[in-house]
């Protein structure tokens, strides 16, 4: 597999010289198979920079992903209004997703996406769009393995293990320490992941201070969590708006004491899991 990441931004889009290296767009990972099936995690603004790399979709070579949502919050939906191959008849969009309280999948994606904030509702956008609704678990799409397990955010968040080829990879994007049934249930997802993507959009000074309860992590404790599962690489991951390109060496660097295979993530990121 192959992840490619288009947006690692939290909460909003940023933009200025001095985000410029990590980027500003907020959370859209693209996992590749080696057979060529597109997984999508989170819709956010990233999406419109996956779109960009996309060969030009229409009826002659259409669109076709399945897009694992981990939560419907802002951040993770900016960019699917915007999606081009959104309105393609040719296109095929299936959208997986543990629906949020009182809400199915497509009642959720249509309340965000319709007047008066967007012109057209989502559900009359024109590509062919299907809906799983899952629970906790394990279930096959394609040629990955995909299992889900409920973590600890504002609302609830989905954190997601996907292996192919005897590899794997857990994006557990928004996710607070200190649940402790979040806590175990994340460190049975990660356990000998190839590749951990953890939120880190805290430094330790400020979830202790401001930011506790907020709904995400520290690098700190993301480290802790890579290095208690055994994961081969750490890559850091929901970056604070107020965060620079340089702040972000910084907490590498801080980072790398704790667990040395760590990075952070970064638009335009190729990652061999």
């Amino acid at each position: 597999m192959q992840l490619h990441i288009h947006g690692a931004r939290g909460s909003s889009v940023v933009s200025g010289p001095a985000f410029a290296r990590y980027g500003g767009h907020t959370t859209c990972y693209e996992i590749v198979t080696p057979e060529g099936q597109r997984l999508i995690v989170d819709a956010g603004s990233g999406l419109i920079r996956l779109q960009a790399a996309l060969p030009q979709a229409d009826d002659a070579q259409p669109f076709e992903a399945t897009v694992l949502l981990t939560h419907f919050h802002w951040d993770h939906l900016l960019g699917l209004a915007a999606f081009r191959p959104l309105y393609l008849a040719s296109s095929k969009m299936q959208f997986i997703a543990i629906p949020p309280a009182g809400h199915t999948i497509e009642s959720a994606l249509d309340g965000a996406i319709r007047p008066p904030w967007w012109p057209v509702r989502f559900l009359d956008a024109t590509a062919k769009k299907t809906f799983q609704p899952i629970s906790e678990g394990t279930l096959r799409v394609g040629d990955v393995e995909v299992t889900a397990l409920r973590l600890n955010h504002p609302g609830g968040v989905t954190g997601y293990r996907l292996e192919a080829g005897g590899r794997a990879l857990v994006i557990a994007t928004d996710v607070q320490i200190g649940d402790p049934a979040s806590d175990a249930a994340l460190g049975r997802l990660a356990e000998g992941a190839n590749v951990l993507v953890h939120d880190a959009q805290y430094t330790p000074e400020e979830w202790v201070t401001t930011r506790r309860g907020w709904g995400h992590s520290t690098w700190e404790q993301a480290t802790a969590v890579a290095s208690a599962a055994h994961v081969d690489r750490l890559v850091l991951t929901s970056h604070d708006v107020e965060r620079t390109d340089d702040d972000i060496d910084t907490i590498v660097l801080a980072a790398r004491e704790r667990f040395a295979a760590t990075d952070a993530a970064f638009e335009g990121q190729v990652i061999d899991v």
